[in-house]
């Protein structure tokens, strides 16, 4: 019977009968279809609103939408009920598509779009169990793989800097105790006389010209943030020196324009690589494991300006990257809370009666075959949305308070909620000057470029769950102009609670070797 239930077509027309977009979801040929839809306008008459007519082969079911019409041919033995449904999701489709003005130029425009869209709604003839939020997340192809190679190129550029630094500790220690034993190798750089210069080693230079490049290398990459333009004058004490640096008046003028705005001043050499922001906290050497796992889960949320939750979504996968082939027939145990409220969806080929055992297990449902190597999958994937201002890890309070005519005072207020752990929070205040401004922790500096005052704090935890940030302003707009406030942070710790203790061999259940990381960042957090 389920079988007998196919819908051959949709398609959208003009009410003259002109075929503007046809999609085919079982295998016809091109005449057979061309003839259905050149029939179906003999058949229909103007004074309804949506209906049904039928030949001896198919069934039409159709309704126009503005001046077009929207067409499913189906098979006769199709239940017309849900024949109507879908045809109410397919408009829907069509609608979201194409924006403004529905009309022939509009499809044709957007004809791609619509096509990948109705592939969401029928697969094979048959309607899938999809809504059109489904649709639209599944149109936007975010690529995990994509996402889990970057963070594996960046673990082995940051791997690349730590050898250097090691390397150039080496040397210059080595060198070192050469002077030491030799007694006539160490130089001085100046021999007292104004200037005349000594002769230095070569492999001392060698040696100071490699710490160089390798701290301003770790500077340059700066995971997270942009490239440095300039970096800050270093306090210098009064200890042997390489060299004296040139151009003060330069470095006072970037100095300068930094200050202003202009450009971003480079952290001070020797100072570490800055973390990786938005992104699942990374694992030492992941890159070379021969099985790697990424559980990664991205926040959206939206609170009201007087601190209560409108809207929050948790979007959460768990993707395996297979490095090593002799390692494709693996099964992941899992370990899971109770996780109330999460919708859990595994991939196609898992095995779904073993993820529902307990203790859950993600395994392939062909224990022959082996998971691809080389290219990441998302095995499992998860969802929560909630209303509940409890599940919120931080709550943002802003109260401004009129002075005078376009004056305020700004008082802006986190809590931590719950026991999460927020590394390098940014809060962003949109607002176009800023005076008196006073942070009680961390650092609050106002951005003239992007017009907001930014509100940096490096993490809170249990030791400071709350803090506040005053600043005097002045908003035309009113208090209006001080809203929308942005948020992010990052935080290794995930809403659902599911972690992956241990791989085993599909083959002999043995342990196999693996590096996993998890963490949480956020995609949108905003107070309206």
């Amino acid at each position: 019977q389920h079988c007998a239930m196919v819908c051959f077509s949709a398609a959208v027309l003009t009410k003259g009968g002109k075929v503007l977009l046809a999609r085919q979801f079982v295998e016809m040929s091109r005449m057979r279809i061309e003839n259905h839809l050149a029939t179906f306008p003999k058949l229909i008459g103007t004074e309804k609103q949506h209906n049904t007519v039928e030949t001896a082969e198919v069934r039409y079911v159709y309704r126009p939408i503005e001046t077009l019409l929207l067409v499913l041919v189906t098979n006769k033995h199709s239940n017309i009920v849900e024949d109507l449904e879908t045809l109410r999701l397919f408009a829907r489709v069509l609608t979201e598509y194409c924006p403004g003005e529905l009309d022939e130029a509009a499809v044709c425009r957007n004809a791609f779009e619509l096509v990948f869209a109705f592939d969401e709604v029928v697969a094979l003839g048959h309607k899938e169990n999809v809504t059109m939020h489904d649709i639209q997340v599944n149109i936007e192809m975010e690529s995990h793989e994509e996402k889990l190679a970057n963070m594996i190129r960046q673990s082995k550029e940051r791997e690349a800097v730590e050898e250097m630094k090691r390397k150039a500790r080496t040397i210059a220690r080595e060198n070192r105790s050469h002077s030491a034993k030799g007694g006539g190798g160490g130089y001085s750089p100046s021999d007292g006389r104004d200037g005349v210069s000594a002769m230095v080693p070569t492999s001392t230079v060698a040696a100071g010209l490699g710490a160089d490049v390798s701290t301003s290398f770790a500077a340059s990459l700066n995971f997270g943030s942009p490239a440095p333009t300039f970096a800050k004058p270093v306090k210098k004490g009064t200890g042997m020196q390489l060299g004296k640096p040139k151009g003060g008046q330069n470095v006072n003028l970037l100095q300068a324009m930094a200050e202003e705005g202009e450009v971003a001043l480079a952290p001070q050499v020797g100072a570490a690589a800055a973390p990786v922001v938005g992104g699942a906290s990374g694992v030492r050497g992941v890159g070379n494991a021969g099985i790697q796992l990424s559980i990664d889960e991205k926040l959206v949320v939206t609170m009201t300006r007087d601190g209560g939750l409108q809207s929050m979504e948790v979007k959460g996968d768990l993707q395996l990257l297979i490095n090593d082939g002799a390692l494709g027939k693996a099964i992941l145990p899992l370990s899971m809370g109770d996780n109330p409220g999460f919708q859990f969806k595994t991939h196609p080929n898992i095995n779904k009666q073993l993820f529902g055992a307990k203790p859950p297990v993600l395994a392939l449902r062909d224990a022959s075959r082996a998971f691809p190597t080389g290219s990441a999958l998302g095995v499992l994937k998860w969802r929560l949305q909630t209303s509940d201002d409890s599940q919120v890890p931080l709550l943002i309070n802003c109260w401004p308070t009129q002075t005078a005519d376009d004056t305020f005072e700004i008082n802006v207020e986190y809590e931590l909620n719950g026991d999460f752990e927020l590394r390098d929070v940014r809060i962003a205040i949109p607002t176009t000057n800023a005076a008196n401004v006073a942070a009680a922790a961390g650092d609050a500096t106002h951005d003239k470029r992007a017009n907001v005052l930014l509100w940096t704090i490096p993490i809170i935890d249990g030791s400071n769950t709350s803090a506040t940030v005053e600043f005097v302003a002045s908003s035309p707009a009113g208090a209006d102009g001080f809203f929308p406030i942005s948020v992010a942070f990052t935080s290794p710790r995930t809403f659902c609670e599911i972690d992956v203790p241990e791989v085993r061999s599909a083959e002999n259940d043995a342990l196999l070797p693996f590096a996993k990381q998890a963490g949480l960042s956020v995609e949108s957090y905003t107070v309206v």
